[in-house]
């Protein structure tokens, strides 16, 4: 069970669908357990005609790198944003591929990678995709719009794309808390929302076997995504994105 949420728990910071945008933002990565910063992030959307394409970019300390593309599709009569295109691609320190998840929403082509074990492991699919299926940081795009609908409080079904290690979807349930709290890592006052398989009948005797994806936003700005703890990759180990505030973001971005 800890396998099949670690695909899904690679979710990274989102982008606003009302309109598509997201500024280039940065984040620290820290070591949950320590806070200790072993990386940073930056995450941006490049607008296109139909949508836009969310980038990010997640540097190590050690030279272990990760680059994240998500397409994104918006109707031209202005309907809801669609994931039509996803790529998540970890880089070792010689620029070598470690791992790399591939799904074209639109075929339902899909490939998992896996060089970690030192033998190059390949596992194609072609998927059923559902209409609500997103992958990596997109789907927090869907959890922004639930946060602007004001559903608090209440569970929302999504489906997800991950590598388990083959190429799965998998049924989620979103849980946003009944009201803020100050997230002390944060420094400030934000919405805690969770993210966890969704295993039907089974929930009540798998709960305890599954780790817990939490995001943050902050209700002060716009309902921004400012963090989440999850694991880098699946097996891999658990990792959290803060987001930089004030002078930090600006001196972030001076760097850049």
């Amino acid at each position: 069970m800890f396998a099949v949420f670690i695909t899904i728990a690679c979710a990274r910071p989102a982008i606003s669908a009302e309109p598509l945008s997201f500024p280039p933002t940065s984040f620290s990565i820290l070591k949950p357990d320590t806070g200790v910063a072993i990386g940073r992030a930056r995450y941006r959307v490049e607008p296109t005609r139909d949508g836009g394409i969310l980038r990010g970019e997640n540097g190590y300390f050690d030279g272990q790198t990760d680059v994240e593309t998500a397409h994104i599709e918006i109707a031209a009569d202005g309907g809801k944003p669609k994931l039509t295109e996803f790529d998540h691609t970890y880089y070792n320190v010689d620029k070598s591929i470690l791992r790399r998840g591939h799904v074209d929403l639109k075929s339902g082509a899909a490939t998992c990678i896996d060089n970690s074990a030192g033998q190059k492991s390949v596992q194609s699919d072609v998927l059923t995709i559902p209409d609500d299926t997103w992958a990596g940081a997109s789907i927090l795009i869907p959890i922004q719009n639930f946060l602007r609908a004001g559903d608090k409080g209440i569970t929302r079904p999504l489906h997800a794309f991950g590598c388990a290690p083959s190429p799965k979807i998998f049924a989620v349930g979103v849980n946003i808390d009944p009201g803020n709290a100050v997230w002390a890592t944060y420094g400030a006052e934000a919405i805690r929302v969770e993210v966890r398989p969704d295993f039907g009948v089974l929930n009540f005797v798998l709960a305890a076997f599954v780790p817990r994806l939490h995001a943050w936003f902050d209700p002060n700005d716009r309902l921004a995504f400012v963090g989440d703890e999850a694991a880098r990759y699946y097996k891999g180990d658990p990792i959290m994105l803060v987001k930089k505030r004030g002078a930090e973001q600006d001196a972030s971005r001076r760097e850049k």
